[in-house]
Formats: C-alpha cells, sequence, structure tokens
C-alpha cells in the first residue's frame, strides 16, 4: 500500500473516531427533570418541585451564581409560581400554592436562561399537575374521548433534533472510516518475490 492510501486511511479512521466520540458526548448530555411532590391535588395546596440537571456556572464563570431557574403555571410564558437557583450540582427545590383553575391537567415548565437570554441546553423541563375535583376525583376522560395535546417548546423540540441528527452523523462517519480503512487494508499489496534464474 503506498504511503498516500495508508494516511487517507488512517486520517479517515481518526476523523470518524473524533467525530463519534464528540457526538456521544454531547448526546449523554443530561436534560433537566422536574418531580413534583404530588402529581395532583386541589386549589390552593402547597406542592413542592424538585430538579436536577440544571445549568450550574463552569470554567472561568464557575465563581458567579447560577442563573435563576423560573417555574411557570401551564406554559412557559404562563403566571411566575416561583423562582429558585440551582446549587453547585445543578439541583433545585422550591414551593407553590396551586392557582386556580378548573379541575384538569395543567403543566409546570421550569425555565433557565442563559448569559445570551437564551434556553440553557436541557431546558426548559416540565412536569405535569392535575387539579382534583370538588369532590377530590379525578377529571381523567373517559375512554373514547380525545385527550387535548400539549405543543412541544419549539426550543426543546430542535435541540432534541439536533441531538438525534448529530448522533446519526456521528454513527455516519464513523462508519464510513472504518469502510475505507477495510478497504484500503484488502487492497495492500504484497510484494512476490522474483525467481532468480541461474545459467
Amino acid at each position: 500500500m503506498s504511503l498516500k492510501k495508508k494516511g487517507s486511511a488512517f486520517f479517515g479512521t481518526a476523523l470518524a473516531a473524533m467525530a463519534f466520540t464528540a457526538v456521544a458526548a454531547f448526546a449523554c448530555t443530561n436534560l433537566a427533570t422536574l418531580n413534583l411532590s404530588t402529581p395532583s391535588g386541589g386549589v390552593g395546596d402547597t406542592v413542592t418541585v424538585t430538579g436536577s440537571s440544571f445549568r450550574v456556572p463552569s470554567g472561568a464563570q464557575a465563581g458567579q451564581p447560577a442563573s435563576p431557574v423560573v417555574l411557570n403555571w401551564n406554559g412557559a410564558d404562563g403566571p411566575l409560581l416561583a423562582q429558585t437557583t440551582p446549587d453547585s450540582a445543578g439541583n433545585i427545590s422550591a414551593t407553590f400554592s396551586v392557582p386556580e383553575g378548573q379541575p384538569g391537567y395543567y403543566v409546570i415548565v421550569a425555565s433557565q436562561k442563559d448569559a445570551q437570554g437564551a434556553d440553557a441546553y436541557g431546558t426548559p423541563a416540565r412536569a405535569s399537575f392535575q387539579i382534583l375535583g370538588p369532590n377530590g376525583d379525578s377529571v381523567v376522560q373517559p375512554a373514547g374521548s380525545q385527550t387535548p395535546a400539549v405543543t412541544a417548546d419549539p426550543s426543546s423540540s430542535g435541540m432534541i433534533a439536533l441531538t438525534v441528527g448529530l448522533g446519526v452523523l456521528g454513527l455516519a462517519l464513523f462508519g464510513a472510516g472504518f469502510t475505507a480503512f477495510v478497504r484500503q487494508a484488502r487492497r495492500r499489496e504484497v510484494p512476490v518475490a522474483s525467481r532468480v534464474r541461474n545459467d
């Protein structure tokens, strides 16, 4: 195999390996999560919210406080429920009172912005809460009825799509590099010893 072919195969394999490693590290980044002390209750009840994997300052910004996590009722632009700051591990804890509302399902949205005002990676996080009926009963719709669709926030949907796309791209690059390496290895020319004829 020529030196040029060996260099091309090595470069392709190395590039694919680096891309795969970078994409895998990016894809394994945790998304923020949100948990409620109870999934249902009545108007005025106190609910404790805990969460993890929120953004904390790192590197040169490590001495600065983390940007706050804002909890809103039934959407990122809904009424403010609470605001809290993540600890050094990215965990949050806060309480809120269930606001006025008809019995049914609602969503609590935990948003966190970066320095540029965009959603921090992995946010917003969401958790579902049900306001119970007057007798403390569930308002789950009977079988066959349609539940209203919860629309996804475009920013989080875009981030998930980007993560999946980068993962697929990384695997494709890795496969291409490995294929190039195997082809080059098969084309390796083995010199054949020539017979010397003695007269």
